[in-house]
């Protein structure tokens, strides 16, 4: 550390901030942890020493996704611009660019992603502007929607599903509600 310059953050701050993927996705606290190290970044950013100017371009724009950990419970809605990934349970309708959903995760709820890719259990319909793939060991009940669905052997499917012709994938992100119905 005797090498690096600091004006703006703490030791602490820069090496937790420094360690973290701009791409990566994570729990509530680490998330807000890592938005507040941005911001003080952003408010003395004339202040900033050359370390910190390059860490500030590193994670300026950036928006980190959202994980919904193992062994916890979520109710709400979520309309986030990146990716979600669900680890635990998580009620009520859920849009994002590209949803994850692990074999530890139950959603009831409505999905609509540009990718889902799902290895739980879902009750509630899905819709896709790019792809869905349902694993092996998922469940799925309700109606999925997308030019293209993928599904492993041995998944467990209780739905109908509409495949359109294929258009140019619209920003589902962007959208102000979860889509209640699909096809």
């Amino acid at each position: 550390m005797n090498d690096i310059k600091l004006k703006i953050l703490t030791e602490k701050d820069f090496l937790f901030l420094a360690k973290k993927n701009p791409k990566g996705i994570y729990d509530e606290e680490t998330r807000n942890n890592l938005d507040r190290i941005i911001k003080r970044l952003i408010r003395g950013k004339e202040f900033c020493t050359g370390d910190e100017k390059q860490l500030l371009k590193k994670f300026q724009d950036v928006i980190f996704g959202i994980l919904l950990r193992k062994d916890t419970e979520t109710k709400g809605e979520i309309n986030h611009p990146g990716t979600v990934q669900v680890a635990g349970s998580f009620s009520g309708n859920l849009a994002a660019e590209s949803v994850l959903i692990e074999k530890t995760a139950t959603v009831v709820g409505n999905i609509a992603a540009e990718e889902i890719l799902c290895k739980g259990k879902v009750r509630g319909n899905i819709r896709a502007t790019n792809k869905i793939k349902i694993a092996k060991e998922a469940e799925v009940t309700g109606d999925k929607h997308t030019h293209n669905l993928k599904m492993e052997n041995g998944a467990l499917l209780k739905s109908r599903c509409s495949t359109p012709k294929k258009k140019t994938p619209q920003p589902i992100f962007l959208m102000k509600k979860t889509p209640k119905k699909t096809g």
